[in-house]
């Protein structure tokens, strides 16, 4: 059937709670369609002509693979006397899995993903206690999915032994046990979720140890300390979601213990040192950390909830380190277990700071990375004895000329309130004249916006342009009370303050409509476009990278169904009238042109379904009124995460650069020379 046939004949029209809700490309929805794939073979050759027509290309090219193409070294541990690290050399695809001896400083190689192809990507997953064994994830393409392989690292062998694709959610390594315990949640295994315990040799997928039912939105997740195993269980139970602990000791089989039961997602249990703890909401809402009783009472608040949120907590031995801030200031304190306060690291300022995960009960040290708008990210391990951070790894990339200008304002929001926002470009301070201006947002699962070196931004600002960061309701930057204010049913006031944003950037002479663009990615992505379709005249042109678009049917793809405490449930009639109300796709009109448009997608994205994006881009193009150009970048091994071989990711930034270069009339010869 051709496309033309196929399109007009399969426009569906559903009737949801007493509303009519038409949906005229639901067949682009099966990626299994010829139809489709005719379609999303177009759209590559739409992409292509318009990069055709861009002069700059190849200039814009060699500045990003200046910033890309460089050293990169993440997810360091310190266990025992060794130190264990992903790296990716210069001129190299994929990172590699590294263990160097701190005595001798002799590094060699545990993985090499190179041998499975460019699109092979690894990380770290857990070191065992004494770092004798290394877990690690396989990755193909962006997918979130991964399989689990193992290193001997004292032989430096990789075992037969490995865990088939699928979604990791914990991982004990037992080498004087000759095995491991795992959770890994496949989806296309209906009915429960397990934890089993797996001997090193054994076939088969080990013997279960625990099992939980299996409900659309209910979750597994394996943790433990040296002393215990303990497990999190979120559950639906009349459709609000519920969460339990339980903990075993970790020798011999597990005989499982309830700790508490019942309680809100947000109460978030870790062990250490063979105790109990929790992250859980204080009366301010900003958290604080609790020490409980094995039958659940609480003992004793371990850390108080301050004026800054926490965001991240890690512990090192017999010390907390709790990551506070909100969209300006980083404060990373040292607790005893206890609850002592230790003093504060001094990390450095003007910038954003983030814990390193640990992959081991046995790390030895804090690693943290710090990055700001001009500062790419600077790998610091904190010496708790001299009380000091040394320099784990720098990136080396394209020396700045001139360093960033960071100026706070606030807006008023559609409602009054007064919304902080970052403006960011080169020189003394803002532009007395108008100038393009690239306007960004997250706006969503309570994260803030903080100050991130931005490859994207950077190079555009080279040319000229300004970076606006708008601090929309629905992020963190003031806590739980600020998120509230802009997810479920009060989505559309965080998606109000774009506009309101915008119309302030123009009203101050800082730029004009025919120089603003927004863009972001993700939830970002989602709040950019639906800024766009309800005020398409304050925008010049829109990047929107990995979205959710069709709000109104978002749940039926994937795991999104994951999300309803973020955005809310179409089985509920008031959650169903606000989605629609907002839903990007439902909100484009037929006589409307938009701003040109440009989404990044993949089929691996398993989070935000590609099929939003093909069905809002075709709506979008196939209205005689679309006079700007309408483009997909769309790539079969693009997923949602950051895992792409290097000159795919070259090329990929590459075009977004020259996308709104072009869009916004950002000339090239500002600052590519």
């Amino acid at each position: 059937m051709p496309v033309e046939q196929m399109r007009c004949s399969a426009s569906v029209t559903d009737v949801i709670h007493g509303e009519t809700v038409v949906d005229p490309y639901r067949w682009l929805e099966d990626r299994g369609l010829p139809e489709t794939e005719t379609w999303i073979c177009k759209q590559r050759t739409r992409c292509d002509d318009y990069f055709s027509n861009c002069p700059a290309l190849e200039s814009i090219r060699e500045r990003v693979r200046s910033y890309l193409d460089v050293d990169v070294l993440d997810q360091p541990s310190r266990v025992g006397e060794r130190y264990f690290y992903r790296r990716r050399r210069r001129g190299e695809e994929q990172a590699c899995i590294y263990v160097r001896d701190i005595a001798s400083g002799q590094e060699h190689v545990l993985i090499d993903p190179s041998t499975e192809g460019a699109f092979s990507s690894v990380s770290i997953y857990r070191i065992s206690d004494e770092g004798s064994l290394l877990a690690f994830e396989r990755r193909f393409g962006g997918e979130d999915k991964s399989a689990v392989g193992f290193v001997d690292v004292n032989r430096a062998c990789i075992l037969e032994d490995t865990i088939e694709n699928g979604y990791a959610r914990g991982l004990v390594l037992r080498p004087d046990a000759g095995g491991f315990f795992y959770c890994h949640d496949d989806r296309e295994n209906a009915g429960e979720h397990t934890i089993r315990f797996r001997s090193f040799g054994e076939a088969g997928a080990g013997r279960i140890v625990f099992r939980a039912p299996r409900t659309r939105e209910s979750r597994l997740v394996l943790t433990a300390d040296a002393v215990h195993l303990g497990i999190i269980w979120i559950y639906e139970r009349r459709s609000a979601l519920l969460s339990d602990f339980l903990f075993a000791p970790l020798s011999g089989n597990p005989q499982w213990v309830s700790v508490f039961s019942g309680q809100d997602p947000s109460f978030q249990p870790f062990l250490h040192k063979g105790r109990i703890f929790v992250r859980h909401a204080a009366e301010n809402r900003k958290g604080c950390i609790s020490e409980f009783s094995s039958d659940g009472r609480k003992i004793r608040t371990v850390i108080s909830a301050g004026a800054l949120p926490i965001r991240q907590i890690s512990a090192v031995d017999d010390r907390f380190y709790t990551n506070q801030y909100d969209h300006r200031t980083s404060l990373v304190s040292c607790w005893s277990l206890d609850g002592e306060h230790l003093g504060t690291v001094d990390v450095p300022e003007d910038g954003s700071v983030a814990l390193v995960p640990h992959q081991s009960v046995s790390e030895r040290s804090l690693f943290y990375v710090f990055e700001s708008f001009d500062q790419p990210p600077v790998l610091f391990e904190y010496d708790s004895n001299a009380d000091k951070s040394l320099v784990f790894h720098r990136r080396t990339s394209r020396e700045q000329t001139t360093r960033a200008t960071v100026t706070r304002f606030v807006f008023s929001g559609k409602d009054g309130t007064q919304v902080p926002l970052t403006l960011v470009g080169r020189g003394t301070g803002p532009s007395d004249r108008e100038a393009p201006v690239m306007l960004t947002v997250y706006g969503g699962f309570g994260a803030p916006m903080t100050p991130q070196f931005s490859v994207l931004a950077t190079i555009l600002m080279e040319m000229g342009a300004q970076l606006a960061i708008a601090h929309v309701r629905g992020g963190g930057e003031f806590g739980d009370e600020w998120h509230d204010a802009g997810s479920k049913r009060n989505r559309q006031t965080g998606i109000d303050d774009l506009p309101s944003a915008s119309e302030w950037l123009c009203n101050r002479g800082l730029t004009k409509p025919k120089q603003l663009g927004l863009f972001g990615g993700s939830n970002a992505g989602l709040m950019v476009v639906a800024a766009m379709t309800q005020r398409p005249d304050l925008f010049a042109a829109v990047l929107s990278i990995a979205p959710l678009l069709d709000m109104v049917r978002f749940e039926n793809f994937d795991r999104a169904v994951r999300w309803r405490s973020e955005y809310g449930t179409v089985e509920d009639p008031e959650d169903f009238r606000a989605l629609l109300a907002y839903s990007p796709y439902h909100r484009i009109e037929e006589s409307v042109t938009y701003p040109s448009t440009m989404f990044v997608v993949g089929d691996r994205d398993d989070r935000c379904n590609p099929a939003h994006v093909r069905k809002t881009a075709a709506r979008l193009q196939e209205r005689s009124a679309q006079m700007s150009p309408v483009i997909v970048d769309y790539s079969e091994e693009r997923g949602h995460m950051p895992t792409l071989p290097l000159s795919v990711r070259v090329e990929a930034l590459t075009q977004r650069v020259a996308f709104l270069s072009q869009e916004l009339n950002i000339a090239p010869a500002g600052g590519l020379s």
